[in-house]
């Protein structure tokens, strides 16, 4: 155990450090720091000045626009999904698109798949009739997109679903039914179905 000559002893030279309070016994002293420490310290705080102007300031580092970049990538990967694999939509799902471009898409899909059944006016051939009032599978968006989809093999349309992707099958539907319901042209197929108005 220390005895107080002994303290004495050990902080002999040091009372131009010593600070003037005393904590049981204890004696502190005022010593400068370490230089690498106060270097340290000083850049902390030329570091947050600077931060601070940019962040503040010129609206750098902010995580709105580095949130914003993630959407674009995000949204880049799923318009590649989708464009692979087709979208969520299915025939409980399907709209009736009104976009020039997607009936566009849907036309370029229907001269090229289509016509050699149901006649390039849509009046029919082998296929039934598109002008008129008669439907043998239902004349909504969700009866057009089904039949396309999974076609009517009986009567020799093929299911189309592993050739187009639900878009592709969205588009073509919505060209039909946009382009060619209740126009009845002349020379079209005789009715077959049910009459829906």
């Amino acid at each position: 155990m220390t005895t107080n000559d002994e303290k004495t002893k050990l902080i002999a030279g040091l009372d131009d450090n010593a600070l003037d309070h005393d904590y049981d016994g204890i004696i502190e002293l005022d010593n400068a720091l370490p230089p690498w420490w106060l270097y340290m310290f000083y850049g902390t705080i030329i570091f947050a000045i600077f931060y601070t102007i940019n962040f503040f300031g010129m609206g750098a580092y902010k995580q709105q626009d580095e949130l914003k970049e993630q959407y674009a990538i995000a949204q880049k990967s799923i318009e590649k999904y989708q464009k692979e694999h087709g979208s969520s939509v299915d025939e409980n799902s399907v709209v009736l698109v009104a976009e020039a471009e997607k009936l566009a898409d849907g036309k370029i899909i229907y001269e090229k798949n289509c016509v050699a059944c149901h006649a390039a006016n849509g009046g029919g051939g082998v296929g039934p009739n598109f002008t008129d009032d008669y439907w043998i599978h239902g004349n909504s968006i969700n009866d057009v997109f089904k039949t396309i989809k999974y076609g009517v093999p009986e009567k020799g349309m093929i299911p189309w679903e592993s050739q187009l992707n639900p878009n592709q099958i969205q588009n073509v539907a919505s060209f039909i039914l946009t382009e060619f319901k209740n126009k009845n042209v002349e020379g079209g197929k005789e009715p077959q179905g049910d009459k829906i108005e």
